[in-house]
């Protein structure tokens, strides 16, 4: 089965082009074409069809080839240009390349038109494909650089200054943006509200979820309302948008004013630790609930309930430190985490979560981040 192929023919012979028609039928093409011989004829045709490939001739009545290519290249950047002359020398034919057309024929040979042809059609689908991948890959850059503004823009400016109290908080996103998010916020009873969270997935959709949970939990946080309630809340207000592919866990811990105790709720989320003076692990604040997005209970289970003394340390931290790998694919794990933290536990809480992150990066080495790494420290 012959080839469809739209083409446009510049030319004032009629027997020259009905030549070419006869070349490129013999070459495997089935022709489709039109024949202009002038400027007000190539414009017309232009604006009429997208033409698959235009052929030549140089010398026209009024116009040449090399503006009729500026014509062509006006309307259709990328369409294959091919001139075929029995006068343009070679000088004419390289300026011509350089101007944009792809190829050049003699009218005494036109052995090789359809295999010319064949050759500018093939190579105008590989650059349209290539530009359509260059499109992709900005639109798919652009995407990122606003879901790296979003995600920046969740994290808190600065640690609050909460009654002397040393807190910090910090966030490796991979290599693409990924989903993670911490905060703090102060709650109406004079207490803090202390959050870990991850999303699954990365770029724009989970930044933006992510975004959705912190305004839930914020909003919500404004009112004296128990944890249960507010995270309550928050899965049925997420259910909508987490859809069935998206799950978020969250680790919602608040401190009272006088910080002597601690509640939390962890909804899937990876252990948080509460940390002696002298290092020892005095509680772990496991899982207790479903991540958000997952079906469970309706309501929320009642919080965990942690008794603290002046010079305890908690630590939240996400999944992407304890599954960073090295490049022997060893796991960086719960027990090294809470090592350095024992560690460097003597040091202001900015300075022991990046002495933390800095100990993950060493030991993925030259390979790969894989996930977003997030730590918060307080130090009551």
């Amino acid at each position: 089965m012959n080839i469809p192929l739209k083409v446009l023919i510049i030319e004032d012979s009629e027997i020259d082009a009905k030549l070419l028609v006869a070349m490129l039928r013999r070459g495997g093409f089935e022709p489709e074409f039109e024949r202009v011989g002038d400027a007000a004829g190539l414009s017309a045709a232009l604006d009429r069809w997208k033409w698959d490939v235009v052929l030549s001739d140089h010398l026209l009545p009024g116009i040449d080839s090399i503006e009729a290519l500026g014509m062509v290249r006006a309307i259709d950047p990328d369409v294959p240009f091919i001139i075929v002359s029995g006068v343009i020398g070679d000088d004419l034919a390289v300026a011509a390349m350089k101007a944009g057309a792809q190829d050049y024929l003699m009218k005494t040979n036109l052995s090789r038109l359809a295999v010319a042809v064949a050759r500018e059609l093939q190579d105008a689908e590989d650059r349209r494909a290539r530009q359509a991948a260059e499109r992709a890959l900005m639109a798919q850059e652009e995407e990122l650089r606003i879901a790296r503004d979003v995600q920046r823009r969740l994290f808190p400016v600065d640690a609050p200054v909460w009654a002397g109290r040393d807190i910090a908080g910090a966030s490796l996103p991979a290599a693409a943006t990924g989903g993670d998010y911490f905060d703090f916020f102060p709650d109406p009873g004079g207490g803090l509200c202390v959050v870990a969270g991850d999303v699954t997935g990365h770029g724009l959709g989970p930044a933006l979820l992510m975004a959705d949970v912190r305004a839930y939990l914020r909003a919500l946080a404004l009112v004296d309302r128990s944890l249960v309630d507010i995270l309550t809340q928050v899965r049925r207000l997420l259910k909508v948008d987490l859809g069935s592919e998206r799950f978020i866990t969250l680790l919602f811990a608040r401190f009272d004013a006088d910080v002597r105790t601690l509640e939390y709720l962890n909804a899937g989320h990876p252990p948080a630790y509460v940390m002696a003076p002298d290092g020892r692990i005095k509680a772990e604040m496991v899982s207790t609930a479903p991540a958000l997005g997952i079906d469970g209970p309706e309501i929320m289970p009642e919080p965990g309930r942690i008794d603290l003394e002046p010079g305890d340390l908690v630590l939240l931290l996400t999944d992407g430190v304890i599954e960073a790998r090295s490049s022997a694919q060893e796991e960086f794990g719960e027990a090294r985490a809470v090592e350095i933290v024992q560690r460097e536990r003597a040091r202001p809480a900015a300075e022991i979560v990046q002495a933390l992150l800095h100990a993950v990066r060493q030991f993925v080495g030259n390979g790969s981040q894989q996930d977003d790494m997030t730590a918060v420290v307080v130090k009551t």
